[in-house]
């Protein structure tokens, strides 16, 4: 899948979903979501914190290809976006994520 249709994915959770915006906020609210997304300029050791907290809880978690000011604005946001837990998809297809995960 290409940063084009993972933008529209999380335009779409952004709109209809439940969600919750940054790295410290993520970190505590891991238990409960659905998937989390992080952004690849996130630190190694926050990457690996975070992705140790997603396999403990059994969470799937994805790196989005790109800035976290380029996450911001794939959520519709004009600030830079270092992390994103997804409560609630909405209206948007997970499903449609599973090739980026399950690579």
């Amino acid at each position: 899948m290409n940063k084009k249709n993972m933008t529209k994915i999380l335009t779409l959770i952004m709109k209809t979903g439940k969600s919750i915006i940054g790295y410290k906020e993520v970190q505590k609210s891991v238990r409960g979501s659905k998937l989390i997304v992080y952004s690849s300029q996130l630190s190694m050791e926050r990457k690996k914190t975070l992705e140790d907290d997603c396999k403990s809880k059994s969470i799937q978690s994805i790196e989005f290809d790109g800035s976290s000011f380029e996450l911001g604005l794939a959520c519709r946001r004009n600030f830079r976006i270092s992390a994103l837990a997804v409560k609630s998809s909405g209206d948007a297809d997970l499903s449609s994520l599973d090739s980026i995960i399950n690579s």
